[in-house]
């Protein structure tokens, strides 16, 4: 009878441990049932798959039918597609777009209403994780942080400006990250000891502030008449690679121009935070032909496997200033504050005359168009070449209202399609390649075990249509499920 019972108890250990994968009693989770998931890695499609999700982690994805108990909330996808949270590597939320410092200060309850539905902004198109590249102090992100319902949110140690140089930090105490480089025509203030300046310096502390990358610039300045800013040399470019490579950060370096791409592709730096779209006194030949300075720069890039962000539309968020019919855009209703847009409305020409002066409207269209074309080109031109594209969109990339949060990243996507490249390139490029890139993949990138439940429902095909991105049905972030309208500022 012992015998007969130590059987039974074997049987029934070997069934329970091959059933127990198919049966899951939750404290809190989501099913989610007859999902059409997408690859992000081969772009397949799994059809009628079923997805549980405990807290924020996904912990089952299968075939079957599992066996839930416990409390959890049921999704039924069928006829929908299932994909990953998208990632916008280059945003800064710590500003209101396209006003000063001195706007803020003067609006309070404008700038308040936009940061509360900022997060949400994000989230309404998809965009459930950001990198901030542009915020030297992670204090400055405690409004973005502290919301309810927001994306999850990375940062750089950015501010690695080249003493006297282009970028966020320059002789601040409060934002130390400025590198030493001896330059006679632009010394430092003697106050500053060069020790708590070097590369090494730098990137220890921007380590320890938890940021996940380092930013620098190679930027001599936009304005021809003036005397151009200091820039890395070869030999510093080495040492801030070398010392945030030390510190497990990447390096992300801010260049927009030919010479810039040449410089960093040479340097071998990580990422180019900028499509190559200044070409200087080059441009574009019959049949959209890439011009053999811009060629050979692209050439180097692909070369030395650098990760190329197109930000497309920082061009053309700067053009939209020249055609204020832009904020009739229905769209915007949905991540702008009715009391921000209606802001913009009645201060158009003031916002152009801060950046363009005098200059005519169709002038500057005309330039913007060229550059904008430029910058597609490029893009295209890599992409031939098997290059490696990230999605990033520099959200707002400048004083305009024609970057607005999430719905920038549609309109980024849909210049990429503009551009020539194909859907599944897109899909990659704004999921497992951003996460690759920023050392994010065991958590984010993809739909896996083990990996965060941030997840979108789409009523359409990402791979067929590029307006499937504004088409969502849910957003899943953290194992919570929200249905993409309670998200819009038409809600808020």
């Amino acid at each position: 009878m012992k015998k007969l019972t130590l059987f039974f108890l074997v049987l029934c250990a070997f069934f329970s441990c091959t059933k127990k994968e198919d049966q899951f009693n939750l404290m809190e989770g989501l099913l989610i049932k007859n999902a059409r998931i997408i690859s992000t890695e081969d772009l397949s499609i799994s059809e009628k798959s079923t997805i549980v999700i405990e807290k924020n982690s996904i912990i089952y994805i299968g075939n079957n039918a599992p066996e839930i108990s416990g409390t959890y909330q049921n999704i039924d996808a069928e006829g929908q597609y299932v994909i990953p949270g998208l990632i916008d590597s280059h945003v800064h939320v710590t500003g209101t777009d396209g006003l000063s410092e001195e706007e803020e200060i003067a609006n309070p309850s404008i700038v308040k209403n936009y940061r509360t539905q900022l997060p949400k902004s994000y989230l309404y198109f998809g965009y459930t994780t950001l990198i901030d590249l542009g915020t030297t102090k992670p204090k400055r992100l405690s409004d973005f942080n502290n919301a309810t319902v927001k994306p999850d949110l990375f940062y750089v140690g950015g501010g690695a400006v080249i003493g006297n140089g282009y970028g966020l930090s320059n002789w601040k105490d409060s934002i130390p990250n400025f590198i030493y480089q001896e330059d006679e025509n632009y010394p430092i203030p003697e106050k500053y000891l060069k020790e708590n300046h070097t590369p090494e310096a730098v990137a220890k502390r921007v380590a320890a502030s938890g940021a996940i990358a380092i930013k620098t610039y190679y930027e001599p300045g936009f304005d021809p008449s003036q005397p151009p800013m200091p820039t890395p040399s070869k030999e510093l470019m080495e040492q801030i690679k070398t010392e945030a490579h030390r510190n497990d950060l990447v390096l992300v370096v801010h260049g927009n121009s030919t010479k810039a791409h040449r410089f960093l592709a040479d340097a071998q730096v990580d990422i180019v935070a900028h499509g190559l779209w200044n070409w200087g006194d080059e441009s574009l030949g019959e049949d959209n032909q890439i011009p053999m300075g811009v060629a050979k720069a692209l050439d180097m890039e692909v070369e030395n496997n650098i990760m190329y962000m197109p930000t497309l539309q920082v061009i053309n968020g700067l053009n939209s200033l020249t055609t204020p019919e832009f904020l009739n855009d229905a769209e915007l209703k949905n991540v702008l504050p009715e009391s921000l847009i209606d802001y913009y409305k009645a201060h158009t020409e003031s916002k152009y005359l801060e950046v363009f002066g005098d200059a005519p409207r169709d002038m500057i269209q005309r330039s913007f168009n060229r550059i904008s074309a430029q910058g597609k080109a490029a893009l295209n031109y890599l992409y031939q070449k098997n290059a490696k594209i990230l999605f990033g969109t520099d959200t707002p990339a400048s004083p305009t209202f024609g970057n607005p949060p999430g719905y920038n990243g549609y309109l980024e996507m849909t210049e990429m399609v503009n551009a020539g490249i194909p859907l599944g390139t897109i899909y990659q490029s704004a999921t497992i390649k951003n996460a690759r890139a920023f050392k994010l993949d065991s958590l984010y990138g993809g739909i896996e075990v083990g990996k965060r439940a941030n997840i979108l429902v789409l009523n359409q095909n990402p791979l067929e249509d590029i307006s499937a991105y504004n088409d969502i049905s849910i957003v899943i972030i953290q194992g919570k499920a929200l249905d993409r309208e309670s998200l819009s500022a038409l809600r808020n």
